[in-house]
C-alpha cells in the first residue's frame, strides 16, 4: 500500500515537472515585435531609414510607402520607441542657415607696412601656424539660406561662389555644403580655383587656400563661418 502511493506521488511529481518545463515563459511587453508606421511631413522616407537602420534590431525590418511618404517598421517594442523618437527629431522644418563668406590675400613680407587689420584679426590668429604675416581684405559676402537651397553669390570682387546647402546633422551641431565651388571672374569669364564639399560645425570658422601662385608667397585664402 505504502509503495502504492508512493508510486502515485512520484508520478504526480514528474508530470508537474514536465507540465513546468512545457509551459512557455512570458515575453516582456518590451520584446514583443510590433509594427509602426510613420509619415513624413519635411523629410524623405527614404533618408528616413537610414537615420533608423543603426537603432533597428536583428529581428528589426521595414519598408517605404513613397506615394504616402511613409516608412513602415517592424520591431521590438523598446526599439519602436528610440526609433519613434529619432524620427521626430530627424522630420522637422528646414534649418535656417546663415553663412559668413570672405576672402583673403595672406602674404609674407619682410618688414609689414600695417598691423593686421581688426576685422582680420581671427584670421590672422588662425594661420599663426604659417609663414604669413600680411592679410588683406579681397571682400565678403553674408548669405541666409536653408537646407536644400542652392546659393549664388556673386558680390564678391571679381569672384564667384555657389554651393548646395545640405542637411543640417543636429548630432554633430553640422551644416554640409555641397559642391562649393569657387571662381575667378575676369571679363566675364569665369574661371574655377576650388571645387569641394565642406561639413561646417556651427560658430566654428574653416579656412581654405584657394590659389596660390607659382614661387609666391602669397595665397588667396576663403574663411567661412556658418551660424544658425
Amino acid at each position: 500500500m505504502k509503495s502504492k502511493r508512493l508510486l502515485l506521488i512520484l508520478i504526480a511529481m514528474l508530470l508537474a515537472s514536465v507540465s513546468a518545463f512545457a509551459e512557455p515563459e512570458p515575453v516582456a511587453d518590451g520584446k514583443a515585435v510590433t509594427v509602426r508606421s510613420f509619415t513624413f511631413k519635411y523629410k524623405e522616407a527614404d533618408k528616413a531609414a537610414a537615420v533608423i537602420k543603426p537603432l533597428m534590431s536583428a529581428d528589426g525590418s521595414m519598408s517605404m510607402q513613397a506615394a504616402n511618404n511613409a516608412l513602415v517598421v517592424t520591431d521590438h517594442a523598446d526599439n519602436l520607441k528610440a526609433i519613434a523618437k529619432a524620427l521626430e527629431a530627424f522630420d522637422a522644418p528646414a534649418q535656417a542657415i546663415k553663412l559668413s563668406i570672405r576672402l583673403v590675400s595672406a602674404a609674407h613680407v619682410e618688414s609689414p607696412a600695417q598691423r593686421v587689420r581688426k576685422d582680420l584679426e581671427d584670421v590672422a590668429t588662425k594661420m599663426a601656424m604659417f609663414r604669413y604675416n600680411s592679410y588683406e581684405s579681397v571682400g565678403e559676402s553674408n548669405v541666409e539660406g536653408k537646407e536644400g537651397d542652392a546659393e549664388v553669390v556673386d558680390n564678391i570682387t571679381g569672384y564667384r561662389a555657389d554651393f548646395k546647402i545640405g542637411e543640417y546633422d543636429a548630432a554633430s551641431d553640422s551644416i554640409k555644403l555641397n559642391d562649393f565651388k569657387l571662381s575667378r571672374l575676369q571679363n566675364d569669364q569665369l574661371t574655377a580655383l576650388l571645387k569641394t564639399t565642406l561639413n561646417l560645425r556651427i560658430g566654428q570658422m574653416y579656412i581654405l587656400g584657394a590659389s596660390k601662385a607659382p614661387q609666391s608667397q602669397r595665397a588667396l585664402m576663403i574663411v567661412i563661418t556658418a551660424r544658425r
